[in-house]
């Protein structure tokens, strides 16, 4: 077996340290959603159409950032999102929880794509805290076709090589993160910054299509709000 590559872990830092592969969507969720087969071609590099799974996106980190935040991450998500009793309000650690597992996610994922989401500078803050600028929303997806799924924003021509990453939905189930820089989530709930409103698992909006969250219907109704 070869052995690991040695380079600088983006998240810790770290110089000449082993890269382990991680899988941006972890094993347990593949497994929990049944999602071995949801695809997303239409957001990986060309280099990776052959094979367009989401179960196959990863990236490189060191071991000790694999099995240490981003594991504990895992775990505080796994039992925030499908933890047989909850509570009906999502409290402040939950909405961290949450808040950095979108953001990790959709950060690799945009990575993966060959873009920024979330500048390179800036990952390290995610080991225990957010990114400054960032902003994430919470939704429900109404009969999602796939357990799994993403969908990008851009800003103005969205879509072209040329266009800015904006934002990132990630979808669990029919819960949907969005993962943005713009000063608005709309039509989703606010999750990050925190804010002093009950949030409650019941009430959060639904949507249609993970598009109402980052294409040309959100955008306009985040420039024009009714």
């Amino acid at each position: 077996m070869p052995s690991p590559a040695l380079g600088r872990c983006r998240f810790c830092l770290s110089e000449d340290v082993a890269l382990t592969r991680e899988h941006v969507f972890a094993r347990w969720l593949v497994e929990r959603l049944r999602a071995f087969r949801a695809t997303r071609a239409a957001q990986l590099p060309a280099d990776a159409a052959a094979d367009a799974r989401l179960a196959r996106l990863v990236t490189m980190v060191c071991g000790a950032c694999n099995a240490g935040w981003m594991s504990g991450l895992e775990v505080s998500f796994r039992q925030a999102v499908f933890a047989r009793s909850r509570p009906d309000h999502l409290a402040e650690p939950t909405r961290r929880t949450l808040s950095r597992w979108f953001t990790k996610t959709a950060m690799l994922v945009a990575h993966s794509a060959n873009k920024e989401l979330v500048p390179e500078e800036q990952w390290p803050d995610l080991t225990d805290t957010m990114p400054d600028g960032m902003r994430v929303g919470l939704a429900r997806l109404r009969r999602p076709r796939q357990p799994l799924d993403l969908e990008f924003g851009y800003e103005e021509s969205a879509g072209t090589e040329s266009a800015r990453l904006t934002g990132v939905a990630v979808q669990v189930d029919d819960l949907v993160g969005l993962v943005t820089r713009r000063s608005s989530v709309t039509p989703a709930t606010t999750l990050w910054p925190l804010r002093s409103h009950t949030l409650r698992w019941t009430t959060l909006p639904v949507v249609s299509r993970l598009s109402d969250l980052t294409g040309d219907g959100a955008i306009a109704r985040r420039h024009n709000p009714t």
